[in-house]
């Protein structure tokens, strides 16, 4: 029996804590962990360690201190910013009305579903063939009772990547707040809040090499936003809850690292990616890809068993995948451990069947080419059990 060896592919779903950043969140669990908000030496410590981190976060996105809100990740920061806009909006303005998209993440779509049974209205925006929601479409269905646009920055499962900018300059024209997913974005790519001028961006630690169960949330100054978590005065009255002053200081050593290693790592992941994409040629029509090739992250990859030569659920083509010690992803959520067909590429038109075959691979600047290799040999091994036709 072959021997089979651990690769891992699916760094959009999370990462490996880097030893700096293990480094610095040490001494936050037992010699600096006096609680931010009290008034003695210890918590005077940690407040100051959560500020500098905010302002080194801050530097980092070119926008004030002032701005960047601490989170538990990127689900809580959708929230807070969908949630707490919609409703502060509401009562200032009277407006109602969201733009979003079918292809967003769950994080997104859940909490819309939920604004909706309170009473919001919801546009959802069917993607281009390239998983991408135009500037144009979006123009179209503004209208006066529209109060906030939500839209993912770069796609979790298909990695296309939104223009942003164009985007901003449309709501800036109608006068309708914007919000950006960038979980998958910060740290990966050059993002410049001040010039994409946007009102709230949402981003997590541990997709860049941080900790779990942190992240932030930027809210521009002026943006009405309720909060959605109450308890004490924390994080300037809009996120109650004593602070994850480990996690806040492991965001900050993560976004610090990636941010200065940005272009390097960037430059690293293309050619992995390039490398991979070449291998598959091998393949032919069997392997079907799913990810546009233009205007796409480097990081993320997904491609789908042709239904024409297979018949595949999405628990068989990634258990068979696993077993051979490939962590890859299917290309939709787990919800209770049944995997359904990707509603992103559903919404981009692919059918159900190619919807269902769809494994997504995602690249680290640590990935090697002796690793994809691997990869290409169980996708061969794969193919020879799993192909009927």
């Amino acid at each position: 029996m072959r021997k089979y060896r651990d690769v891992y592919l699916d760094y959009a779903a999370t990462t490996p804590l880097e030893d700096e950043v293990l480094e610095a969140m040490l001494p936050y669990f037992r010699s600096k962990f006096g609680n931010p908000s009290s008034v003695h030496k210890l918590g005077q410590e940690t407040r100051a360690a959560i500020e500098v981190a905010r302002d080194d976060i801050a530097k980092l996105l070119n926008v004030k201190q002032s701005e960047i809100y601490f989170t538990s990740g990127g689900t809580e920061s959708i929230n807070f910013a969908l949630i707490g806009t919609a409703f502060a909006v509401k009562k200032e303005a009277n407006k109602y009305e969201i733009i979003t998209s079918l292809a967003e993440h769950k994080a997104t779509i859940e909490t819309c579903k939920y604004l909706e049974n309170q009473g919001f209205k919801l546009v959802y925006l069917k993607p281009n063939k390239s998983g991408i929601i135009e500037p144009e479409q979006i123009k179209s269905y503004i209208n006066k009772n529209t109060a906030l646009i939500s839209l993912i920055h770069i796609n979790n499962e298909i990695g296309s990547i939104s223009p942003i900018k164009e985007i901003s300059e449309i709501a800036r024209e109608h006068n309708v707040l914007l919000h950006i997913d960038g979980v998958q974005s910060f740290g990966k790519t050059s993002v410049n809040l001040s010039e994409l001028n946007i009102d709230l961006f949402s981003a997590s630690a541990h997709k860049i090499y941080g900790p779990k169960g942190a992240g932030f949330l930027y809210i521009k100054s002026g943006t009405p936003v309720n909060p959605i978590i109450f308890g004490g005065s924390q994080e300037r009255n809009r996120r109650g809850g004593t602070e994850n002053v480990p996690g806040i200081i492991g965001l900050c050593k993560a976004a610090q690292i990636s941010v200065n290693n940005l272009k390097e790592n960037f430059s690293k992941v293309s050619e992995i990616k390039n490398y991979f994409i070449g291998k598959l040629q091998r393949f032919g029509d069997m392997i079907l890809i799913n990810s546009p090739s233009e205007n796409c992250s480097p990081y993320i990859f997904n491609i789908s068993f042709n239904p024409e030569y297979f018949d595949i659920d999405e628990n068989t083509l990634i258990m068979n995948f696993a077993i051979r010690g490939v962590a890859v992803s299917s290309g939709s959520a787990c919800t209770s451990g049944v995997l359904e067909p990707s509603h992103v590429l559903l919404a981009m038109g692919f059918d159900k069947k190619r919807a269902s075959s769809a494994v997504r691979f995602s690249f680290s600047h640590k990935t090697t080419h002796d690793e994809i290799d691997y990869t290409i040999e169980i996708i061969e091994e794969i193919i020879s059990i799993l192909k009927y036709k």
